[in-house]
């Protein structure tokens, strides 16, 4: 284990904008106790914190939200590279991008344009001004989404002010290629780590403050004393195996800053959602990579946290910062955690709520367990309603079983983040015209948040394998040219985003019905009187009140139809409704095709599901 030298200066950790001051950086919570295990002494900056007091809350939380313009980057861009781009150009090009964001912060385009020019560099200045930057042995930035250009900035302003004193980038954001790119053409930096920092990063640290070399040691990347213009990096830091030996987070500074620009009333925080993290990687990547998908790359080796370990954690944690939302930043719950974590949680009858990613196949009974025990959030990865599309990305799941997740949901009141994404090789415009007669039947249930074109983010197989897609013209999404010089920066390496065309897809017409009832179905959940489809039973009646259309609707159904609706509670086969009554007359199929026609019953992928939902609470 590395051990800091004998009076070692302490290390400053920062988190740079644009980031939403709802939420706390796990990096720095994470990254202070696992330095600290080595010795350090570590301060944390949650910087974006003040940032968002700077120029007025409802502004930076939708400048946060990564929006196809990058406009949380664009602010930054000046600070970080100088007048190398036209800003006119890109608010004409990105406009109702940014449209929406001023309508969504009742604010201006003007507004904007003032925090890129006004409230950006009397910021910087602040940060190097109010800090004692000279106490610090190094400094260490945290990058996610969104905050690459502003740590930039703010890394320049300190090695002109304090340049002996080593400066680090490292985080998600940095794979190998962006992590070269940025270095080379970024001289206030001085070493990228890439990979998992657990325990590598430490010993990265020791040898820079005892001036040693870092030959050998995988995770650093950083110039030749002899040659400036030549990049030396051992390899990225290997995954870590046993994620047990990980620390609880530590957020006490995110706190402080909370207090220091009053989110909390009276010095008592209201509700955070704290992030955490039981695992990393994804057990179903590692079978089966959705073609879409470019998040892990390297890091794709599923591993995670003992249960016992996640409620030592959430124990400690909630009774720390007395908190109760929690969200794990896995890409993929742990199929262990449905009894060893949710169902534990259950037992104690806890308050904690969790929200996790899962795949959409988790089932009706599953969702009850998770339930109980706290899981009030999912995003679970539906995509599609059509199985041929959910097929062309590699998701292994049916249109079925995404709408019965819905359902469920629904039901058990979890809250669904999902999206609905078109773009797929071979689709066509019949998988469309079903998802768009489909949807009228399901606005009972959460609408999507979007629907977009599928992008070949980089480390997707849409980008590491375009030809194979029918991927062609993939360059960088526009808004990197007005991110980074264009003289100075091979945008294809320092791009997340992509555009794209894709060939083999049904004309641009063929999308309309799909879009047009997705934004149906969103505008009719934003009143109060939301779509509904619900039945009460008495003894052998089901009486079901619709709302789906706005015009309410009573229909009953007794006897042999209420037994057939109540048996398609979850998807069977025609097969097994029959065994399920034990009946194979052909009454059976008249009446599915009946309740099909009626739109109490959803007739997909050879299946039968019925789409009330009950107000039994006992399901």
């Amino acid at each position: 284990m590395s051990v800091a030298p004998p009076n070692a200066k302490p290390v400053a950790l920062v988190s740079m904008p644009t980031l939403s001051v709802d939420v706390p950086s796990f990096q720095l919570g994470l990254l202070k106790p696992t330095l600290e295990r080595a010795g350090f002494t570590v301060q944390p900056f949650s910087l974006y914190v003040y940032f968002a007091a700077h120029i007025g809350l409802p502004l930076n939380e939708e400048l946060a939200k990564v929006w196809p313009s990058l406009i949380g980057e664009w602010i930054w861009a000046r600070a970080a590279f100088g007048d190398f781009a036209d800003a006119d150009a890109y608010v004409q090009r990105f406009r109702p991008n940014l449209d929406s964001v001023c309508e969504a912060a009742g604010a201006s385009i003007d507004d904007i344009r003032a925090v890129r020019d006004e409230l950006v560099p009397p910021f910087l200045e602040f940060c190097v001004d109010r800090i004692d930057w000279a106490r610090f042995g190094l400094i260490g930035f945290t990058v996610v989404f969104q905050q690459m250009l502003a740590s930039v900035a703010l890394a320049n302003a300190l090695k002109k002010r304090h340049p002996e004193i080593p400066i680090v980038f490292g985080g998600a954001t940095f794979e190998d290629d962006i992590a070269e790119e940025i270095l080379k053409n970024c001289p206030a930096i001085d070493y990228v780590h890439c990979g998992d920092g657990d325990e590598s990063l430490p010993e990265m640290v020791r040898r820079i403050y005892a001036r040693a070399s870092l030959a050998g040691l995988s995770g650093p990347m950083f110039r030749d004393a002899r040659d400036a213009q030549k990049i030396c990096y051992e390899g990225r830091a290997p995954n870590l195996a046993d994620l047990d030996k990980t620390p609880t987070p530590d957020f006490e500074e995110y706190f402080y800053a909370r207090d220091q620009i009053g989110l909390d009333q009276d010095g008592v925080p209201g509700d955070v959602l704290l992030p955490i993290e039981t695992a990393r990687g994804c057990w179903w990547g590692m079978k089966n990579h959705c073609t879409f998908c470019g998040l892990n790359r390297a890091g794709m080796e599923f591993r995670a946290k003992r249960p016992e370990a996640v409620l030592d954690m959430l124990r400690e944690l909630s009774r720390k910062y007395g908190q109760f939302y929690f969200n794990a930043i896995d890409n993929i719950l742990a199929p262990e955690y449905l009894e060893g974590l949710f169902g534990r949680l259950a037992e104690a009858h806890s308050d904690m709520r969790i929200h996790y990613e899962i795949r959409p196949s988790v089932g009706r009974a599953q969702l009850k367990k998770l339930r109980l025990g706290g899981l009030y959030s999912v995003q679970p990865g539906v995509e599609s309603f059509s199985t041929h599309v959910l097929t062309l990305m590699k998701k292994h799941t049916t249109g079925m079983r995404n709408v019965e997740l819905l359902k469920w949901c629904a039901y058990y009141r979890i809250n669904n983040l999902y999206n609905l994404l078109w773009g797929f090789a071979g689709e066509t415009a019949e998988d469309y015209e079903l998802q768009a007669r489909l949807i009228p039947l399901v606005r009972h249930l959460q609408p999507p948040y979007a629907i977009a074109q599928a992008r070949p983010d980089r480390g997707s197989p849409m980008f590491t394998n375009p030809e194979r897609l029918s991927i062609v013209k993939l360059r960088p999404s526009a808004c990197y040219r007005y991110l980074y010089p264009g003289d100075r920066f091979r945008l294809d390496r320092v791009s997340y985003f992509f555009e794209h065309e894709t060939r083999n897809l049904p004309p641009s017409e063929a999308y309309d019905a799909i879009h047009a009832a997705v934004l149906d179905w969103q505008d009719s959940w934003k009143g109060d009187a939301r779509p509904a489809l619900r039945y009460r039973k008495s003894w052998d009646t089901l009486v079901v009140e619709d709302t789906r259309n706005g015009e309410p609707r009573t229909l009953t159904f007794e006897d042999r139809e209420a037994k057939l609706l109540e048996i398609c509670a979850d998807a069977r086969k025609l097969r097994e409704v029959k065994e399920a009554l034990a009946d194979d007359g052909p009454w059976v199929e008249d009446a599915l095709a009946r309740l099909a026609q009626d739109g109490m019953v959803l007739a997909l992928d050879d299946r039968y599901l019925t789409l009330a939902l009950p107000e039994n609470p006992y399901w």
